[in-house]
């Protein structure tokens, strides 16, 4: 992580009004899995605040919504970056995250 890789925080109440913003590489994800919400009601993330984004950050984000579903919960995602909807379309992922790609591995309009 550089000092423009800020380390990610969550702020906002669960489960609605949360937001995510920082770096999510592999090195700034380590724990973070551990300290995000996880319950029975409808999560709502807003990822405007992201800038670095690599697979781990897309396995977080995928594995923290597994979580949430098996604790009887949701999670909706809003405002993906585009580099986060481009590694979960490549990765196959961007359907079990709620995303909407392209064939380029963009998000639709």
């Amino acid at each position: 992580m550089t000092a423009n890789d800020p380390a990610p925080v969550l702020s906002g109440e669960a489960p609605s009004e949360l937001g995510l913003a920082g770096s999510l590489r592999f090195a700034d994800v380590t724990g973070l899995l551990e300290t995000l919400p996880v319950g029975a009601g409808a999560y709502q993330v807003d990822l405007s605040g992201l800038g670095a984004v690599d697979s781990a950050g897309v396995a977080l984000i995928l594995e923290w919504r597994l979580r949430l579903e098996a604790a009887g919960g949701t999670l909706t995602i809003t405002n993906p970056p585009q580099r986060l909807v481009r590694l979960a379309g490549i990765g196959g992922v961007a359907k079990l995250l709620g995303l909407k790609t392209n064939e380029w591995g963009t998000a639709d309009a």
